[in-house]
């Protein structure tokens, strides 16, 4: 590429004379998310950023034998803003190099990615991406016996489930799919969809056990009309994630008596060598709900769709007579355990929610931090066990919570209540560490791994500090005496003293407080 031609692109800047020298700033038109970048300087004609006797020896040559490249040229060689470049330009472009001075900065507005901590959750290879765009593919079914209401069409059900955030709607947080992911992420997840109909060709106890087959069916009759392509969009070859919505009908069957509903809410991954438009099926959530219910739906959806982004559930599935919930109390809500509320600072931080500067992690000693309402700011405190390695390992996190976003309510029977009625700071005990397991790498204590003790009293991913208890509040002090302050044993008890002391104070109702982290003495 000839040293010339990187501007070319570029769209001609408009000075005043008086401008060169004065270090005004020129930009080019802003998009809606972006950031300066720096593409030159007036005088700096060769493109290295500098101005100096490459460029008198450049604007010489063009001056006596002319450049194929004018408009370039001219757009950094025409300091006087004379539209044309001639020998009062050479003079001033000697100037600077004299004074070793650079003339006007060129900048222009470029979209903004945000430096976020890539999402630890990737190294489960997940299908549907957790930042940036995601996009769903969503197929009401019906079987010959068993419909959804004729109201609920497929313009009908895109509103519901993609719709736009909706502060006054009588669903909020969970409004929309959409909404409450685009609130989780602080915007940092763009999570889309479209949704299509479809009546299968056997009745709904034919397919009990066979949901893949079921499966081929939708895509295989939809192909005509669904270019596949479109819900890759990290281009893997594999669809972000289906979504299979079955009819009240089907809710609660048992087609094949073994205890267990044939239709209740799922995700999970399908291996099969079917491909539509060369873009095979990966993740699948299939379900029957009453579309009625359309907290209860969407909540639902966006449980099933953390999945799909590689979390595993919270809740206990086995020996859970102390407590259905892996987070109990006030400060237990959590999408991942309940299927409604806020996710917390470790759902949001494996998913890749935060910059760095949001997760303040302790270094020891004695330090203070500030924390802000984790419904409305990203904001987070970590405290490591040793190496993060890459936060997949053993920590405690701090966040607050407030009585809004998705923490506003959650809803049963179609009715709204009230999560709590204060908010506060929970401590949460987390560990990432990772295994290879019976389908490749996993979270080591998730509850369907084989390294999980099912009596729910040793390692988990995510435990609440202080369980089935009320949030901390100003003046609180968490040490060893809380329960479930304690790092894990080697027989994965939790029994070893941090040797910590946190105390709470500057608390302000549904903003903030400051956070004092101390080594005890």
């Amino acid at each position: 590429m000839n040293i010339l031609s990187r501007f070319a692109a570029g769209a001609v800047a408009v000075l005043t004379a008086s401008s060169i020298f004065a270090g005004t700033t020129v930009l080019r038109a802003a998009a809606a998310e972006t950031k300066q970048e720096l593409i030159g300087y007036y005088g700096d004609i060769s493109g290295d950023l500098e101005v100096d006797w490459l460029d008198i020896f450049l604007m010489e040559d063009f001056l006596l034998y002319g450049t194929e490249e004018d408009e370039v040229l001219w757009q950094y060689a025409d300091l006087d803003d004379s539209n044309s470049v001639d020998a009062r330009d050479l003079t001033l472009l000697m100037q600077l190099v004299l004074n070793g001075e650079k003339g006007t900065a060129d900048y222009r507005e470029v979209p903004f990615t945000e430096e976020l901590i890539p999402p630890p959750i990737q190294a489960l290879s997940p299908t549907m991406p957790s930042v940036g765009e995601a996009r769903v593919l969503m197929v009401a079914v019906d079987f010959p016996e068993c419909e959804h209401d004729a109201k609920y069409t497929a313009e009908y059900l895109q509103e519901m489930c993609f719709g736009a955030e909706n502060p006054q709607s009588p669903w909020y947080p969970v409004e929309s799919i959409s909404a409450y992911y685009k609130r989780a992420s602080y915007d940092r997840l763009n999570l889309t969809g479209t949704t299509y109909t479809y009546t299968a060709s056997h009745y709904c106890d034919y397919y009990a056990g066979k949901a893949e087959l079921l499966m081929v069916e939708v895509l295989g009759a939809l192909d005509s009309q669904i270019d596949y392509r479109e819900f890759d969009v990290n281009k893997n070859g594999t669809l972000d994630t289906l979504l299979l919505a079955l009819p009240k009908g089907a809710v609660g069957r048992d087609a094949n008596k073994d205890g267990t509903q044939d239709w209740w809410p799922c995700s999970g991954s399908y291996y099969t060598s079917s491909k539509f438009d060369g873009i095979k099926p990966g993740n699948l959530c299939i379900g029957a709900w009453d579309l009625e219910d359309v907290p209860g739906f969407n909540s639902t959806w966006i449980h099933e769709l953390g999945h799909a982004m590689g979390l595993p559930d919270y809740y206990k599935y086995v020996n859970n007579e102390d407590g259905y919930y892996g987070l109990e109390g006030h400060a237990g809500w959590e999408m991942m355990d309940d299927a409604y509320c806020d996710m917390s600072s470790f759902s949001k931080l494996m998913y890749g929610w935060f910059k760095e500067d949001e997760v303040q992690i302790y270094t020891g000693g004695t330090q203070t931090f500030t924390l802000e309402s984790l419904q409305k700011t990203p904001s987070c405190i970590l405290i490591p066990r040793g190496d993060l390695d890459g936060f997949y390992s053993e920590y405690f996190m701090i966040e607050f919570n407030s009585v809004e976003g998705n923490d506003k309510a959650w809803f049963s029977g179609g009715k709204s209540y009230t999560p709590f009625w204060r908010g506060g700071v929970r401590v949460l005990h987390c560990n990432a560490e990772l295994w290879n397991g019976y389908w490749g790498i996993e979270l080591k204590w998730n509850n369907y791994g084989q390294m999980y003790d099912t009596s729910n009293q040793k390692q988990r991913v995510l435990r609440l500090v202080n369980n089935n208890h009320d949030f901390f509040r100003n003046d609180a002090v968490i040490d060893s005496s809380i329960d479930g302050f304690a790092w894990y044993d080697d027989e994965g008890n939790r029994t070893i003293d941090p040797g910590l002391t946190i105390r709470v104070s500057d608390f302000v109702d549904g903003s903030g407080c400051t956070i004092t982290i101390s080594e005890n003495a």
